[in-house]
């Protein structure tokens, strides 16, 4: 009897196995530019770029990462310069949380290096293809909640 199932046909192993491959390329980017950090760290800072002085619930469902992750994260970047928590000005029970100018730096000198990665990624890949390929993704991800 023939064997029908084949884990490299799997969604979800699709999508890991190029997980994989891309940040193996991102990480090296860190260390060749002197940055020890890792993809989940630069995940939570891409959120704090993108939006400054986010709490850390918000941080989290951004992110998709529980709330002690997040803390043992952010602890990490405000220990290593990279963000700072400041109080919530309505809320004295949440601290906002901002990129440090070490943490803006390094998106300076990091964020071409992401882009050219990017554009590697999408070579021979026409804009169409793209914008079906997000849109798959999207119905992938609506049907993995």
């Amino acid at each position: 009897m023939e064997n029908k199932y084949d884990y490299t046909k799997l969604i979800g192993y699709l999508i890991i196995k190029g997980e994989v491959y891309i940040k193996r390329k991102i990480l090296n980017i860190f260390l060749e530019n002197g940055y020890d950090i890792t993809f989940e760290q630069w995940t939570v800072l891409n959120v704090l770029y993108a939006e400054p002085g986010l709490i850390q619930s918000e941080i989290a469902m951004r992110t998709y990462k529980d709330k002690t992750n997040i803390t043992r994260i952010l602890d990490v970047l405000s220990k290593n310069g990279y963000i700072v928590r400041k109080q919530h000005e309505s809320d004295r029970r949440s601290l906002c949380i901002y990129l440090t100018d070490k943490g803006t730096k390094m998106f300076d000198d990091l964020i071409p290096h992401i882009n050219l990665i990017n554009e590697k990624l999408k070579k021979g890949i026409s804009d169409e293809e793209l914008r079906i390929l997000e849109s798959i993704l999207e119905r992938i991800y609506k049907n993995a909640e």
